[in-house]
């Protein structure tokens, strides 16, 4: 919990777990901390933030350049999984009224679009609820771009090839690039991003152990799981 929490636990889920339908994935995430009414504060209570990354294949972008001279003669450009940051907090605003806030990124910007998923808070007591309100809902494109070159290989005393290939690369000329200019790579992906407030007398209390938030459409869902463990060091 942020300002009261010093070690808090939370995981990042890189990976999905099959639904029992087998045709959907559901990626769950999980903080511990204490029970909100258990720690004093004199502002609002703020939960610890959760955050599940994902990737998708078709949103690749390349690593970030080398710097070391060395690294750079040997080492091939490689691309990585973009990372797709979805997370989740909440605000104890009274016992008996939390608000969520929640990010979501998609390569669609239907998806990306907060209002168009199924919300529900469930707790260890089996109660269930949906949002409220939702408020403060936004969509907007985050655009990454880079350039690309080639340059010319430089070769050692054996020289080059017939096909005019190096026999042995030694390093690359990095002022040649403009020799051959290339279009430049560009990736844009959308973020939503949205607060539910849920209401309900004395939702929260001492004794709940765990909250769950679950966002879901199509076959996908994303649970973000907080566990209350008093026993967690806080400051």
């Amino acid at each position: 919990m942020r300002g009261s929490v010093a070690s808090a636990v939370w995981f990042v889920a890189l990976g999905a777990a099959l639904t029992s339908a087998g045709c959907g994935r559901t990626f769950t995430a999980v903080a511990v901390q204490p029970n909100p009414l258990n720690t004093p504060a004199d502002t609002l209570r703020q939960s610890e933030k959760i955050s599940i990354v994902t990737g998708d294949m078709e949103l690749d972008m390349p690593d970030a350049p080398v710097t070391n001279v060395r690294d750079k003669e040997s080492s091939p450009v490689h691309n990585h999984h973009y990372p797709l940051v979805n997370q989740a907090s909440f605000t104890m605003v009274s016992r008996d009224r939390l608000r969520f806030h929640v990010q979501l990124d998609h390569k669609w910007e239907e998806w990306a679009d907060l209002k168009t998923w199924d919300v529900q808070l469930v707790d260890d007591k089996g109660r269930e609820w949906t949002p409220e309100t939702v408020e403060h809902a936004r969509t907007h494109i985050i655009t990454q771009m880079w350039g690309r070159e080639q340059q010319t290989a430089i070769c050692d005393s054996h020289g080059r090839d017939a096909s005019g290939g190096c026999i042995n690369t030694v390093g690359h000329d990095e002022y040649s690039g403009w020799k051959r200019p290339m279009t430049l790579g560009t990736l844009s992906v959308y973020r939503g991003n949205a607060d539910f407030v849920f209401y309900q007398r004395d939702m929260m209390s001492k004794d709940v152990r765990w909250m769950k938030l679950i966002i879901k459409r199509s076959g996908h869902a994303f649970e973000f799981l907080w566990k209350f463990d008093d026993t967690v060091a806080s400051e």
